[in-house]
């Protein structure tokens, strides 16, 4: 990614890459240093009530949830999201208000990027009008492409490492790793281009950035 871009990270992308142990490589994964990156304030809350509790749902173990507080300590603050930008993703089923901001921010920033791990919200984006597509074309970068960068810079072994002790926090995820997460690294490979592939097949021009 080109200097002075900054990241948008979704709840569940955060969530995930907490689980992965992969929220400390994001800087080197994506060239945006963490005062770049931001999220929303709700993220921070739903992690401080998982340290001791989890919730069973975005955070399997308090480890993740630590991992999440501990990377928000460096990250930068969310701007409030403009009003007429917010509106024409508010009661657009398959998108929840937290996304609403960040593609909101998204359209407002040109040089920002949208790390997602929700694939029901890109699907709905995928379905409105071209002008909102265009907005954000090139621009979504899925989990998928992640784990890709992780696999390309620190190779099987170590992604295995990472991944395999909670891969079913992600379906996609869970079924390119296989059932005993001992797939092949080509067979990763060719899981992970299939997914993305599907992502960047939504619509046109794709919202998917290339990995």
């Amino acid at each position: 990614m080109p200097g002075g871009t900054s990241l948008l990270v979704d709840v569940d992308a955060m969530c995930k890459l907490a689980h992965w142990r992969l929220l400390e490589l994001l800087p080197a994964i994506t060239g945006v240093e963490p005062h770049a990156c931001s999220t929303l304030v709700s993220t921070r809350f739903r992690a401080l009530k998982s340290v001791v509790k989890p919730d069973g749902k975005v955070f399997r173990c308090g480890n993740a949830a630590q991992a999440v507080l501990d990377a928000l300590e460096a990250f930068g603050e969310l701007p409030q999201a403009d009003a007429p930008l917010l509106a024409q993703f508010q009661d657009v089923v398959g998108i929840d208000a937290g996304e609403a901001v960040m593609l909101a921010r998204l359209i407002e920033d040109p040089q920002a990027m949208f790390l997602t791990g929700d694939k029901r919200a890109l699907r709905a984006v995928a379905a409105m009008d071209q002008a909102v597509r265009d907005a954000i074309a090139a621009r979504v970068v899925p989990v998928e492409c992640v784990i890709t960068c992780v696999l390309d810079m620190y190779g099987i072994e170590e992604l295995r490492a990472r991944v395999c002790p909670w891969k079913d926090v992600d379906k996609a995820v869970a079924i390119v790793m296989g059932s005993r997460c001992d797939s092949s690294e080509a067979s990763v490979r060719e899981g992970l281009a299939s997914y993305v592939g599907e992502l960047h097949g939504m619509c046109q021009p794709s919202l998917i950035r290339p990995c």
